[in-house]
Order: C-alpha cells, then sequence, then structure tokens
C-alpha cells in the first residue's frame, strides 16, 4: 500500500463498552489465576486474594464456611521455591491455596518476604469479606468441580450478603463459548472453549472471557453492561485528513474486502524479513503529549511462524501492553499498549510490531489511539 492512502474510518467515536469498569465489577475466588490474567489483558490490576493465586473448590468452601478464620496465620503461611526462576510461593499447611508473590530465592530474603506476604493476606482476606459483605461483585469459580460443591460454595456466600457466583466451564456441544445461564438464585454457569496455559506467555481466550462477563452481567443485574464515550483520535485525524499512514520494505500491506471485528477496514501484512520489524504505521497530530494508549485488533492465520505480533508507541516509554496470543490461531484479538508522550509533543506514531518467519502474513483492524492510562473498551456489540 502507498503512504498517504485515505482509509475508511477505523473504530470510530461514538461508545463502547467500558472494560475496565465491567470486569472491575468481577473477583475471581480460587482454582487459578486465569480471570486475574484476563483483568490484566483489558488493563486493570486491581488486588484481590485469589486473583493470582489457586484454591481448589472443597477449600473455598470450607474458607467462606469459617470466614477465612486461619488463613493468614503466620504459622499456617510458608513459602516454596518453585520454577526455574525460583519463585517463592505462598502456601497454607492447611488447605490447596497457594499464591504468586512475585519474589525470588535468589534476590529477597524468606524471612522477609515471609512477613510481607502474611500482612498482605490478612489485608486481601479482610478485603474480600468486606467485598462479599457488600454484594457489589460478581465472584468467578473457573474449573472442574461437581455440583455439589459449586451450590454449597453459592450458598456459603450468602451469610456474608447476597452474592452471586459464577461458575465457568469448558464449552461443550450443548453449550457454546461465551454463553451463560443461571442454574440458581445467586448463582450462574458460563462456557469458554479452553482454559489458560502457562508453559510460556499466558495463553487463554481473553475475547471470550470478556463476552462471558458481559453476558453474565446482564443476567445478574438485569441490565446492560456499562458503557463510555470512545474517542478514536485516529479516526478523528482521519476525518480531518491529518494522518500518514506508512511502511517500508520490512512489510507489505495491503486491504481486504471484509469487515473488520469492530469497524473500518482489515489490513493484510506480509513480513518481508525475518526479523523483528514495524509492520505498519500510521502518524497523526496532537494537542499535547500526555498518557496515551494505542490498540488494535489481530488476527494470526493457522500457518503463521512467527514469535510476537504487538502494539507500540514507538519512542515513547511504554507502561502496559498485551501483545498477541500467538497459540490463538484465526480469531481475532486485541492488542495495546500504554505510554507516556512527551509533553511537548505534537504527533504521535502507532505501529503494530512483530518478529516472525520471510513471508508470514497476518491481519490487523480497528486501529484506535485514546488518552489515558489502558483501553477503554470494545465498540458495542463487540462483547455481546
Amino acid at each position: 500500500m502507498a503512504p498517504d492512502m485515505n482509509l475508511p474510518n477505523t473504530l470510530a467515536a461514538g461508545f463502547c463498552h467500558d472494560l475496565p469498569r465491567l470486569l472491575q465489577l468481577f473477583e475471581g475466588l480460587g482454582e487459578n489465576c486465569d480471570f486475574g490474567v484476563v483483568q490484566r489483558a483489558i488493563g486493570i490490576e486491581p488486588v484481590g486474594l485469589f486473583r493470582f493465586g489457586a484454591c481448589n473448590a472443597a477449600d473455598i468452601k470450607e474458607l467462606l464456611r469459617t470466614r477465612f478464620e486461619r488463613l493468614g496465620d503466620a504459622q499456617d503461611l510458608w513459602l516454596d521455591v518453585v520454577g526455574p526462576r525460583r519463585e517463592y510461593w505462598l502456601k497454607s499447611h492447611h488447605c490447596s491455596y497457594s499464591s504468586h508473590t512475585d519474589r525470588f530465592a535468589d534476590t529477597d530474603g524468606a524471612e522477609m518476604v515471609h512477613a510481607a506476604q502474611v500482612e498482605k493476606t490478612r489485608y486481601l482476606k479482610t478485603k474480600l469479606m468486606r467485598d462479599l459483605a457488600r454484594s457489589r461483585r460478581l465472584f468467578v469459580f473457573k474449573g472442574f468441580c461437581d455440583m455439589a460443591t459449586i451450590r454449597d460454595i453459592a450458598a456459603q456466600m450468602q451469610p456474608f450478603g447476597p452474592n452471586c457466583l459464577l461458575w465457568v466451564c469448558l464449552a461443550d456441544r450443548d453449550h457454546a463459548p461465551c454463553s451463560v445461564k443461571r442454574l440458581a438464585d445467586g448463582l450462574l454457569l458460563g462456557f469458554v472453549s479452553r482454559y489458560g496455559t502457562y508453559d510460556g506467555p499466558p495463553s487463554l481466550p481473553v475475547e471470550e472471557w470478556v463476552a462471558l462477563c458481559a453476558n453474565a452481567y446482564r443476567l445478574w443485574r438485569n441490565a446492560e453492561p456499562p458503557t463510555a464515550a470512545l474517542h478514536n483520535l485516529i479516526a478523528t485525524a482521519i476525518a480531518a485528513g491529518s494522518c500518514r499512514w506508512t511502511t517500508d520494505l520490512s512489510a507489505t500491506t495491503r486491504v481486504l474486502n471484509e469487515p473488520a471485528p469492530s469497524a473500518g477496514v482489515v489490513f493484510e501484512h506480509r513480513l518481508q524479513r525475518a526479523q523483528p520489524v514495524s509492520v505498519y504505521r500510521v502518524r497523526l497530530p496532537v494537542e499535547s503529549g500526555g498518557e496515551f494508549v494505542f490498540s488494535a485488533w489481530v488476527r494470526i492465520p493457522e500457518n503463521f511462524r512467527g514469535r510476537l505480533v504487538a502494539a507500540q508507541l514507538p519512542g515513547c516509554p511504554s507502561s502496559a501492553w498485551w501483545s498477541a496470543d500467538l497459540v490463538s490461531r484465526a480469531h481475532w484479538q486485541r492488542v495495546w499498549v500504554a505510554a507516556t508522550v512527551s509533553v511537548e509533543a505534537r504527533n504521535v506514531a502507532c505501529e503494530i510490531y512483530a518478529d516472525g518467519a520471510l513471508g508470514s502474513v497476518f491481519q490487523s483492524a480497528s486501529w484506535c489511539l485514546e488518552r489515558g492510562g489502558r483501553p477503554l473498551g470494545y465498540a458495542i456489540g463487540q462483547t455481546g
């Protein structure tokens, strides 16, 4: 594609699902950290007792019954050194609870880490019981469990307040991914196509989880998910004719004749070098610098051979990002990056960056640049 081609709108300004606000209303309640990773993938970092922890269903039930009485005792919690990075994991002697600490045996003293984690666990336990008492969150348990135990977990939540539990299982012939149904008052059942894997970079169906949460919210609150105004600076610049789209010899880009996942056009990118390259870039004027977040949808074909597909704000220090899940093939997924642009800046560049084999092809669409530190949301209808 020639530079400076005047393109149709990407993700237009308007209203979108407010994903940060929506997923802040959910809280993981055990099994493992899949839901916590989903929250990170859409740009939020809430704290929670089970966000990056694990616990089986039977012990969740017992912890709720005893109001987490023993969890947080210094004599009960201990540190285990796990994995090649030698991370300390916090574990309980009396139940299956375990949690990441993000502290490492090669750099952090065990006694200091243990004391800090005991204090943190006590705080998060108190916070969880307060959240249960306020009944403002939809609690999520993901994974295998028998129906009797799940019903007991939902029942043990009720003495705290009128709470609701979302149990997330694997989709099957009778239950499509993203679907949700009500099993009883205070108990919903939802489905995803697969659970997360963590033998490399996290891999899980983030977009399915987002749609699942939107559908669960509808049943839980009998209302549509929260929305917010979306101001896509790329769309505004396209309308004003002030965008400059460029590529170089590292890749070729063309427009495909198919609908984009949110709005606008679909680009097909073909890598011309077997090394990390800037695949396609847009530069647009801004009134001033500050915090920006650039997001786009990408689709990785089954035959793609590569190591990275990501969004970039080149030349700006990144504060957070989510790159493409290369295990997820032939499905649209969103990548994004947040960065701080110099206050004196009067233009911003946004680009898709990739590292793959010569001739590898993938698609991108619905480019969006917003002010702020995290991507706001999808277009209306994307999660439903």
